[in-house]
């Protein structure tokens, strides 16, 4: 029988930066390959397969590189070697695109799960039928909706496909919520077609709204940047406010922290 392998980009321990979970440590396993186009990404390192991925702490100063493709075995061994390490109790399986290695993301998930691990999935939410191979193995869906001033390309057909795919495989105990990254380029009218779209679905499904960091705090931003952007971010959420019970601004505090 052939070893499920798969490519992963990276694996460490830091405090959960985005959604609801801010703040809460967590195991990162960042799988490599993602097809998506986003403008403003910021782990383009984990956009292609590469013939190795890295373990690292967070602060850098103990990095050991493992061969890429791993073994689905291995990557479990790995992650949860971390969280006895470190003492937490949840995984974040994030990308890259987690879904464009469905079979081994289930079984990475199922086998982190067996050892008593909260599984989060993060995902663009661009694969409907790829999720379903998945979402009996995770405890949190974080769903993007990719913008198209964003992405150059209209995903809300795949993005209904794959809230379809989450209404038909319902579990009273799987959280779920949307993030939408908004920049200088987003309209308030993309913004509330967001949340329009969710709210088809279900309306108590939270709607995280992210300033996009580097035209919010970055090194390149001016004070007037900064400004629109929040005069942006405030009138779509607003706007989105009147279809969904929960719209929250929060920005990538990670990068405020500085950590990974």
């Amino acid at each position: 029988m052939t070893t499920l392998t798969g490519h992963l980009s990276e694996m460490f321990c830091s405090l959960q930066g985005e959604g609801l979970f801010v703040g809460e440590r967590q195991v990162f396993v960042r799988t490599a390959g993602c097809a998506a186009t986003c403008s403003w990404c910021d782990t383009v390192y984990s956009k292609v397969l590469t013939p190795r991925f890295v373990t690292h702490t967070n602060d850098g100063s103990d990095k050991r590189w493992r061969p890429n493709p791993v073994a689905v075995a291995d990557a479990v061994a790995d992650a949860a070697a971390f969280a006895h390490t470190h003492r937490v109790e949840s995984v974040s399986i994030t990308g890259g695109e987690p879904l464009e290695q469905a079979a081994f993301v289930a079984e990475l998930a199922r086998g982190l799960r067996a050892g008593g691990l909260r599984i989060h999935l993060e995902t663009a939410g661009l694969h409907g039928e790829a999720l379903r191979a998945v979402i009996d193995h995770v405890d949190v869906i974080a769903m993007d909706i990719k913008l198209p001033s964003a992405t150059g390309v209209e995903h809300w057909d795949a993005h209904r496909r794959f809230l379809e795919t989450i209404r038909t495989n319902p579990d009273p105990a799987r959280v779920v919520f949307v993030k939408v990254v908004v920049d200088l380029a987003a309209g308030v009218d993309e913004i509330e077609r967001a949340a329009r779209l969710v709210a088809e679905f279900d309306e108590h499904i939270a709607l995280i709204i992210q300033p996009e960091s580097e035209a919010l705090f970055g090194r390149t931003t001016t004070r007037e940047k900064s400004r629109a952007l929040l005069d942006r971010v405030d009138a779509g959420a607003r706007s989105a406010a009147a279809h969904l019970d929960t719209v929250r601004v929060i920005p990538q505090t990670h990068k405020v922290l500085h950590v990974r």
